[in-house]
């Protein structure tokens, strides 16, 4: 009693061959993805778990997202190809991450995957508290359970142990661990003392078809640095801050686009007033998704200012749109281009300055290729049907993995975490799972209703699309 009856994979057949040979079975996953970061939220994340869940549908599987309530939006939304969004009343703590109690959460997220006949239960994000709970619930009912880690973090500071502690906890009996560079894959394994051979590197894409480069919109009289981040301290905005009136003053023709918003604006508006620049570096201020490409293709020269980053989806976009792209190199950004793509510099002011004048001049001799070309390379470097193939893999593989038993898990958690650690989260797994127990007697799943399916071998959603089809 507690853990569900596992479900298990739908099985679907392909039709038969022309010998009579039977068919190659492939299953297909009743999938839920899970983070506190999702739209109408804007970041990699949102954007990750979006063109995911919609390869995944192509593909055949069920998908549904839960994410806490933003604002009005509350309840269930259905997004494009009928994904199910669930935008639980769950409260908000602090910068859209919200508050770690693992209690209040149980009863939500029960329900949904009840509801919707979960198999595989999909999180996103080391900064998520919704996420975290998600697994420690799907382990209580006997679901399977695969993370992706997004960020990178240190090891020294008190909110870096904190969140790693947090992290080792959630993850030493979670089935497979995604990390986006091989940059990521090694810090996660540190952080969460983990096995390397249940952590896959599988990288982040971008729709080619989004960003498409048109040199039409580029300014002949002068050259455009586009930088396009929030405006926070992890993303060097410092850094942006002491490159802006020293390239400046060399280059007369030298213009700076930056869009996004964060605390940091600040920094950059000193510097627009001080050096009286206001003609010559424009603040866009935050931007929908939608609007990003309408500004990379007004310039020549993308750049990152990163002081730590995973991965790094705008330099891919900004490539795509045709731009040379420079970079801190940090983490797993050298990992993300080809050579000839990108210029990596050192953190630090001084190697920024020296990797820009470079690639200003040979931008001034028109040495580079066209944006064009470089669209043609980029596009073929990531795709998220690519990326779905691979996460596909993962599931097939989790599905016919062991979900530990209480006991086992009990065992697990002292014996990986620490006895101070091990021991408290020992106990807070035995509470979740009576409060289980509670909520099954008070309301059993057998009188929860399924339901009805939007995407997935039985989708209405797929159904009412193929009859529209001519021939169906």
């Amino acid at each position: 009693m507690g853990q569900r009856k596992k479900v298990g994979a739908v099985k679907t057949s392909s039709s038969e061959n022309d010998t009579g040979e039977a068919s190659k079975v492939s299953p297909k996953h009743n999938i839920c993805m899970v983070s506190d970061f999702f739209y109408p939220n804007m970041g990699g994340v949102e954007s990750h778990i979006y063109q995911l869940s919609q390869c995944l549908i192509e593909k055949g599987h069920k998908v549904v997202i839960a994410t806490h309530a933003y604002g009005r939006r509350k309840g269930v939304r259905y997004l494009t190809n009928g994904l199910k969004v669930y935008y639980l009343p769950l409260q908000v703590m602090y910068n859209q991450s919200t508050a770690t109690t693992c209690f209040h959460s149980l009863p939500l997220l029960r329900c949904v995957f009840v509801r919707e006949r979960i198999t595989v239960v999909h999180a996103h994000s080391s900064f998520s508290a919704m996420a975290h709970d998600a697994l420690f619930h799907a382990k209580t009912m006997g679901l399977n359970t695969v993370f992706t880690d997004h960020s990178l973090f240190g090891f020294a500071d008190v909110s870096s142990v904190l969140t790693n502690k947090l992290l080792t906890v959630s993850l030493c009996d979670t089935n497979h661990i995604v990390c986006v560079s091989y940059t990521s894959k090694e810090n996660t394994v540190l952080r969460a003392a983990l096995n390397p051979e249940i952590v896959s590197v599988i990288p982040n894409a971008v729709d080619p078809t989004d960003f498409t480069p048109d040199p039409s919109q580029r300014p002949t009289d002068r050259i455009t640095i586009v930088v396009i981040s929030r405006l926070v301290y992890r993303k060097g905005i410092d850094l942006l801050g002491g490159i802006i009136p020293e390239l400046c003053l060399k280059h007369p023709d030298l213009h700076f686009l930056i869009g996004g918003e964060g605390p940091k604006r600040i920094v950059l508006e000193e510097v627009r007033e001080k050096y009286q620049l206001h003609d010559r570096v424009r603040l866009l201020g935050a931007l929908e998704h939608k609007d990003v490409r309408g500004v990379l293709v007004q310039g020549h020269i993308f750049l990152n200012t990163s002081l730590t980053e995973a991965f790094c989806m705008a330099i891919v976009e900004g490539a795509s749109c045709g731009l040379q792209v420079v970079s801190t190199r940090v983490g797993g950004i050298p990992e993300v281009l080809p050579e000839d793509l990108i210029t990596l510099c050192e953190p630090t002011v001084s190697s920024l300055c020296k990797g820009l004048e470079k690639v200003i001049a040979k931008q001034r001799s028109g040495s580079f290729p066209s944006p064009n070309s470089t669209h043609a390379r980029v596009k073929n470097l990531y795709t998220w049907r690519n990326v779905a193939e691979r996460t596909e893999k993962v599931y097939d593989r989790v599905a016919g993995e062991e979900v530990l038993p209480l006991e086992k898990r009990l065992w697990r958690l002292r014996s990986h975490c620490g006895p101070v650690a091990g021991s408290i989260f020992a106990f807070v797994a035995v509470l979740d799972f009576l409060f289980l127990l509670l909520l099954q007697w008070l309301v059993p799943d057998r009188h929860m209703d399924f339901a009805v399916d939007a995407t997935g071998p039985n989708g209405l959603w797929v159904k009412k699309r193929q009859k529209s089809e001519p021939g169906c």
